[in-house]
């Protein structure tokens, strides 16, 4: 038996990496490479997306609010009792992360919103956590400063795993701000070093060096972000690294994310999906 040629994953990959090359070569037509589908108007500071295309935002009065793939809201979410939320993780959207780092407080919620968990860092003799992320197996990586150490947590505070002290393996204190899970691979951002490596035992492996970053996606092996005013794709794999240029009313200060073919930006009175 033959077999095939290109996997499901690896057409999306190729699809991916021809359009990104030519409309690399397209700057002064990008109006013809996005769509506007939706404009919601909301007040909101957080933005996350998930694999089923729905969106996620924290609003100005502190709620999450949900909206399907055709930007209607169906869920909402509100605790004013542990601070400001600082972050939203969708990485399954079955199991969403909130935390709130004044109280270092992390809760999840279910697909609807519903708080399933509540726990306090400070069982950790952790003094401050800036980054945290959501683990494949439904548990919580975060980076201890005190210990100079990124640890798997579940959701009774036990830790599960954690790597060697950072400061004496690299020689430097990182100071991370963000942080995600994906094939198997632990992404720690360090906007001042790069983007450190690590599997999924915490051991670290390498750091790739690109700076100045403060969040970023993963999507069929290619890491996305955004930068001076481009939407910059690179290849983990095979290195080959694009760009495509963002929609004219779009600035980098914008949040923004990318699901399939999906652009979603939050600017500070709206949220806009695009199709590209």
């Amino acid at each position: 038996m033959k077999k095939a040629l290109f996997t499901k994953n690896n057409r999306t990959i190729l699809v991916i990496a021809l359009c990104l090359f030519y409309y690399s070569f397209l700057p002064a037509q990008t109006d013809s490479v996005y769509t506007l589908l939706k404009e919601i108007p909301v007040k909101a500071t957080l933005l996350s997306t998930d694999k089923v295309q729905q969106c996620y935002i924290r609003t100005t009065d502190n709620d999450v609010v949900k909206y399907n793939a055709e930007g209607k809201e169906i869920f909402r979410f509100n605790n004013n009792n542990l601070g400001s939320l600082g972050m939203i993780d969708a990485t399954n959207p079955f199991n969403i992360l909130l935390y709130y780092p004044e109280y270092l407080t992390i809760v999840t919620l279910d697909r609807t919103l519903n708080q399933t968990s509540e726990f306090n860092l400070y069982n950790l003799d952790v003094v401050e956590v800036k980054a945290i992320g959501m683990s494949n197996d439904n548990n919580i990586w975060i980076y201890d400063d005190l210990a100079f150490k990124v640890k798997k947590i579940n959701r009774r505070g036990v830790v599960l795993e954690e790597g060697d002290n950072l400061s004496l393996e690299l020689g430097i204190s990182i100071q991370p701000n963000f942080m995600l899970e994906k094939d198997n691979r632990l992404y720690v951002n360090d906007p001042s070093i790069g983007i450190l490596v690590f599997d999924i035992y915490g051991n670290y492996i390498k750091t790739i060096d690109l700076k100045g970053l403060t969040d970023f996606q993963i999507l069929n092996r290619q890491l996305i972000y955004v930068k001076e005013g481009l939407v910059h794709t690179f290849h983990l794999t095979s290195l080959f690294s694009n760009t495509l240029p963002l929609p004219p009313d779009v600035s980098t200060e914008d949040k923004i994310h990318i699901q399939q073919n999906r652009l979603y930006v939050l600017q500070k009175e709206c949220i806009k999906i695009y199709r590209f």
